[in-house]
Formats: C-alpha cells, structure tokens, sequence
C-alpha cells in the first residue's frame, strides 16, 4: 500500500479554498473533506438552539469556545478513518483558530490515529480588496459580520500565519477569478 497523504487547504473565506481543494481532491484521487459539509448543519442548529446567531461565528465566544473544537475534532477523525482505509484526504477548512499550535497536526495525527502520511498545507492567498470584492460578491449572511467589520476582521484573519511543525507548505496565489458559484 503507497504511503497516504493528506492536503489541508487553508486561507480566509473567500479566499478559494474550496476551488483550490476540490481541485487538489481530483487531481490525486483524494477524499475530499469539507468542515462546513461535514458538521456546518449540526453547527448551526446548535447555535440556533442555544440562543446565538447561527451565521456569526467570528465574534462569538460560545461558537469559538466550545463547537469549533468538536468541528475539527469531527474532520481529524474522518480524515484519521480515510487514511487507515489507505486513501489520501483533502481537509478544507480555514483552521485559523489552530495556527499557533505548531504540534497541532501531529497531535491530531496522534490523537486520531493517522497512519505515516505525507503531510502538505496549501496556504491559499488573496489580496484584501479581492477578499472582501469576493465576499461581498457571493452575499453569504455568513460573511455579513465580517464584511461589517471589515477592519476588525481582515486584522485579525487577514494576517495569521500558519506555525505548524511537521508539515510541508505550498503557497497558492488565488487572485485570479473564481468560478461563477451555482
């Protein structure tokens, strides 16, 4: 059995992760895991049931203390299944609340027992007046807290840097159009 790898795509919203993994996903045969698509519903039916804005998850404590875990706790395990079954994985999922951790995929890897994979994060990258353009663009409520505090968010997101050990990086300009979305 060849060695499985595993792409984590990450980048801000709008920044075209989505394209650049799927992309990634078809290109080597990969399982394609999305954070949004494996746990958003659950996400946001919990906030909606705990009293909180199911589309504000930015600056919102409770989101960010105790489901985003689960979130990518939920995405490691699957991608942790995927890999014993000997398929690679592509994990699009932003992360950004993780990048600090510099063991945090190889404790991911430990604690949902990733077999030996080749490990490589593209780092997807936009210029600001793109990002927001896009964001605005596509119209998603749940781009409306960050569109409305535009400076707030891009200081924050617009300028975290992945510090993770143990993995490769490939960094992937996305300034050129995304596809129309259907």
């Amino acid at each position: 059995m060849t060695t499985p790898k595993v792409f984590i795509v990450i980048g801000p919203a709008g920044s075209g992760k989505t394209t650049v993994a799927q992309r990634t996903a078809r290109e080597h045969g990969a399982a394609y895991l999305d954070k949004d698509r494996v746990s958003g519903r659950f996400v946001e039916f919990a906030l909606t049931v705990t009293g909180h804005d199911p589309t504000d998850r930015e600056s919102n404590d409770y989101y960010r203390d105790n489901l985003l875990p689960l979130e990518y706790e939920t995405l490691m395990d699957v991608a942790g299944i995927n890999l014993r079954l000997g398929r690679s994985v592509v994990l699009d999922a932003p992360f950004g609340a993780c990048f600090g951790e510099a063991g945090y995929i190889t404790r991911a890897a430990e604690d949902f027992h990733w077999p030996p994979a080749e490990i490589t994060v593209i780092r997807v990258r936009v210029p600001q007046d793109v990002l927001r353009a896009r964001l605005t663009r596509r119209g998603l409520e749940r781009d409306q807290w960050k569109l409305s505090h535009w400076e707030e968010y891009w200081s924050v997101y617009g300028s975290l840097e992945c510090a993770w050990s143990g993995v490769q990086y490939l960094d992937f300009n996305n300034e050129t159009p995304l596809p129309a979305q259907g």
